[in-house]
């Protein structure tokens, strides 16, 4: 399967879906003006995948920033991930932090709360 890398920008993350490298990563700042045209591909790379993939996996989440309507496509994410364990695969999410950003640990806490997938908090 083909690797999908969107370079990131100042209104959005740098992804990396690399199956071959092994490097799974959601880096930078999401704040894009359409979070559903942005992340569309995102989770069409994701499906289609996780249909065949039955290893494990690490993804990598390490943001700055994201706005209210990125939380709720991170939301997606982790649930998509859900759906991938319960048929067969071993994701497994590092949610980074930095040691100084309450805010941000805590959402990576909400998220592992709402959604039972595999991970751990990172500080950095």
């Amino acid at each position: 399967m083909k690797a999908l890398i969107i370079e990131g920008t100042f209104m959005t993350p740098e992804v990396v879906l690399d199956p071959i490298k092994k490097e799974f990563a959601l880096r930078g700042n999401s704040r894009p003006e359409n979070p559903v045209a942005f992340f569309q591909p995102i989770f069409t790379w994701i499906n289609d995948f996780f249909s065949t993939f039955k290893e494990e996996a690490t993804f990598h989440i390490c943001l700055e920033y994201f706005n209210t309507s990125t939380s709720k496509v991170l939301l997606d994410i982790f649930e998509y991930f859900e759906l991938a364990n319960e048929k067969g695969a071993n994701v497994n999410i590092i949610w980074y932090y930095p040691a100084d950003d309450e805010d941000m640990k805590d959402a990576g806490e909400e998220l592992f709360d709402l959604v039972p997938v595999a991970g751990e908090l990172k500080a950095i």
